[in-house]
């Protein structure tokens, strides 16, 4: 199963039960969404409006593992965005999830999130506060989150208790040395004018395939250290190495860019990890997508009898409407014939009223910033009525040089001819840049 077969058959889940009134199973659906939308796209904004969805749905159920997940991702992922206050608000509410559920891990792990937005926001008395709090519960975390742990307490005690920072830095680097600890360490030893110590560091540090950010900034202060002491041949020696280096990280990072697209369809193994998790709360793969199946061609059908019924509505309103003049013109026909010709006018105008001013709704929705990630193929059908009052040229063109596109790729397609950008199609309708990809592919598949 290729990436794109699984973010579409997590769509069909998505939509699945969003019909259904299990919000747990809802609130799965767009939690394992977002998570997933993450690996496979990078991008952080549509990943957190599909997992908010999954919050909003996890409120309403008691089931706390399900919530303590959801706090615990939206806190990494604000943390990623550097929206710090929002990630410490989610590191909070999973911390006191964790403490419901007994779970020290989980505890550890959400006073450590906690740890870094203080860190951040330059609240250092609640640094201080979380970290005794972490300690005694170091033994329950890995030891690389102990070592991140440590590394945090290490530069927080460097200006008031530097023995107490190195003792704990030193522990960080004997549990996994990371080079971020030696630079730590190493800023440590030049505030104490240690400038041996702080060298020997250093060479440990660029030893480490470590960050090459990390790197640049050892880089630095050993050109700084060198320029202090007047040796200016090994400070522009270092100065070229910083350049070089520099230059290094750009152009991977140009690379990393153009290997994006290859590395998504790398990471099978990942998203079938992760799948694994929600096809617990599955009837399994194959009946979920012979359910799915089923119930699209069930909803297709209905869609097109609708997209019927609303065009002979328009040509029997056309109908009764000209009747009724000719009657009334005439002068022969009762009273009660052109009653009864009004009646039926009235019923047919208000039904059809009613699905414009429903398409108005939805229109002006995405105009403000809304998303299409729970509608249904009806709502695309109003939204696609109403559009026509707007643009009927472009509809018509869609419809008629097109073989049968479906509500939902015209409305890609006019998402595109009113000049949405690429980000704004993915965050409107909540897709991964592959499932786009395919269906502009799709889209100029069926042209006649």
């Amino acid at each position: 199963m290729t990436l794109t077969q699984e973010d579409s058959l997590i769509d069909y889940s998505v939509n699945y039960y969003e019909k259904t009134l299990d919000d747990e199973k809802k609130a799965r659906a767009y939690y394992y969404k977002g998570a997933i939308s993450y690996e496979l796209t990078n991008k952080l904004v549509p990943s957190i409006y599909l997992i908010k969805y999954a919050e909003e749905y996890a409120e309403k159920t008691n089931n706390l593992l399900l919530k303590h997940k959801i706090y615990e991702t939206l806190s990494y992922y604000n943390n990623l965005a550097y929206e710090y206050d929002l990630s410490l608000h989610y590191a909070k509410r999973a911390y006191q999830v964790a403490q419901k559920l007994s779970d020290k891990n989980r505890q550890a792990i959400a006073l450590i999130y906690m740890v870094g937005s203080y860190s951040y926001l330059g609240k250092t008395d609640s640094v201080a506060i979380c970290i005794q709090e972490c300690l005694p519960l170091a033994d329950y975390i890995t030891d690389t989150d102990k070592a991140y742990l440590y590394t945090r307490i290490g530069e927080f005690y460097v200006d008031t208790e530097p023995e107490m920072a190195e003792r704990y830095l030193k522990k960080a680097v004997g549990i996994h040395p990371q080079s971020w600890t030696y630079l730590a360490l190493s800023n440590l030893y030049i505030k104490q004018g240690q400038v041996d110590k702080a060298q020997a560091v250093w060479n440990k540090a660029l030893e480490i395939n470590g960050s090459t950010r990390v790197r640049i900034e050892i880089l630095k202060a050993m050109r700084q250290q060198s320029m202090e002491q007047k040796d200016f041949m090994q400070a522009n020696a270092l100065a070229d190495s910083i350049l070089k280096t520099q230059e290094r990280f750009y152009e991977g990072q140009r690379k990393d860019q153009i290997a994006e697209i290859q590395a998504k369809y790398d990471k099978e193994t990942a998203v079938r990890d992760l799948r694994e998790k929600y096809m617990t709360w599955g009837l399994g793969l194959l009946a979920l997508t012979t359910i799915i199946v089923t119930f699209l061609g069930y909803k297709s059908r209905q869609g097109m009898k609708a997209k019927k019924e609303l065009a002979e509505s328009k040509i029997q309103l056309d109908a009764y409407t000209k009747k009724a003049s000719e009657l009334e013109s005439s002068g022969k026909a009762s009273a009660t014939e052109i009653n009864k010709l009004h009646e039926k006018i009235n019923e047919l105008t208000h039904q059809h009223s009613g699905i414009l001013a429903k398409g108005r709704e939805l229109y002006d929705a995405i105009e403000t910033g809304e998303t299409t990630v729970r509608w249904s193929k009806d709502d695309f059908i109003n939204y696609l009525e109403y559009y026509k009052m707007k643009d009927l040229p472009f509809v018509n063109e869609m419809e008629t040089d097109y073989n049968h596109l479906s509500p939902k790729y015209i409305f890609f397609a006019i998402l595109e001819h009113e000049g949405k950008s690429d980000e704004d199609i993915l965050r409107i309708m909540g897709i991964s840049e592959s499932t786009l990809r395919s269906t502009r592919s799709r889209i100029n598949s069926k042209k006649r």
